[in-house]
């Protein structure tokens, strides 16, 4: 018995010794990863006053406004954009021309609410039948509201035609949900 209290005594007393031993251990780079510092905010790219970030004049303006490609063959867009106050227009005009709006598309809006948190009003319109390597004008809003933007179609699929363009932001859920909104789109665009 008096021979088990030893070994027990010994394991106690490694176990403690090891214990202090590791807490001693410089843990000065304990999860780096590189040698890549960040630079100090405010960031020189884009400056936090750029007009860019500005709300936009007006009531219920359109804000928050991107472009999504709109199919696999880039014939369509999906225009997208956050009203902050009222669901307000669904409507995009678009044309060949700035200021000429030949076309129009109807979207769709929805809001959520999260605990006390309450959205606005998310917009998103489908522009479909477009032409390649055009660059198209388009308006949203209404009166004193409305902003104008413009975006180009990407050239015709080619093996030979280089197409580059940007995925920022992207999540597996947001990109779940793009899923669930072409399959959406594409139920209601072959009506």
């Amino acid at each position: 018995m008096l021979k088990n209290k030893g070994k027990e005594l010994f394991f106690a007393q490694s176990l403690l010794l090891s214990s202090i031993l590791l807490s001693c251990i410089n843990h000065a780079h304990a999860g780096v990863t590189s040698a890549f510092v960040r630079l100090e905010w405010p960031s020189v790219d884009i400056p936090l006053d750029n007009e860019a970030f500005a709300v936009p004049k007006g009531y219920n303006a359109p804000q928050q406004v991107h472009i999504t490609q709109g199919d696999y063959d880039g014939k369509a867009v999906i225009i997208s954009w956050v009203t902050p106050d009222k669901p307000g227009s669904n409507q995009v005009r678009y044309g060949l021309s700035d200021g000429k709006y030949d076309f129009t598309a109807e979207g769709t809006v929805q809001n959520y609410t999260f605990y006390n948190y309450k959205s606005g009003y998310i917009h998103q319109c489908l522009i479909g039948g477009l032409e390649y390597d055009t660059k198209y004008y388009y308006e949203i809003g209404v009166g004193n509201s409305a902003r104008k933007f413009w975006f180009q179609t990407p050239p015709k699929i080619d093996p030979d035609v280089s197409y580059n363009f940007g995925i920022i932001g992207e999540t597996i859920r947001f990109i779940l949900y793009l899923e669930e909104r072409e399959l959406h789109f594409s139920v209601n665009h072959d009506k």
